[in-house]
């Protein structure tokens, strides 16, 4: 009987060694992988960082400014281009209801106008 039992937890010591390696081959191998994940998590930060650099740079007003110039060819309203509201033609109602089933109307840039030049 003693010598069933000792041949009993031989048995069950060596599947806990086994279990245990196992494991920590597992363990190993799920912190490699956690390691991998978070070198790749600051690498896309960094790209999201840079991207937002990017887009800061391309929406800042002067750089909008100075693509509209260089390829555009706009220019910023002179005063003399300004006018007053009171100075715009009134239209009267029975002369604007034609004109909504017309064409429709072309009108000017708000703010920029368009020279000669350009590319």
């Amino acid at each position: 009987m003693m010598k069933a039992l000792n041949i009993l937890m031989l048995t069950v010591a060596a599947a806990l060694l086994l279990a245990l390696y196992i494991a920590k081959t597992e363990a190993g191998e799920a912190q490699d992988r956690l390691a991998h994940l978070q070198a790749e998590l600051a690498e896309e930060r960094g790209r999201i960082n840079t991207l937002s650099v990017n887009v800061a740079h391309l929406e800042d007003p002067e750089q909008l400014r100075a693509l509209a110039r260089a390829y555009l060819g706009f220019e910023p309203v002179r005063p003399n281009q300004e006018i007053e509201l009171s100075d715009l033609p009134q239209i009267q109602t029975e002369e604007a209801a034609p004109q909504l089933t017309g064409a429709p109307r072309a009108y000017p840039s708000m703010g920029l106008r368009r020279t000669g030049g350009g590319g």
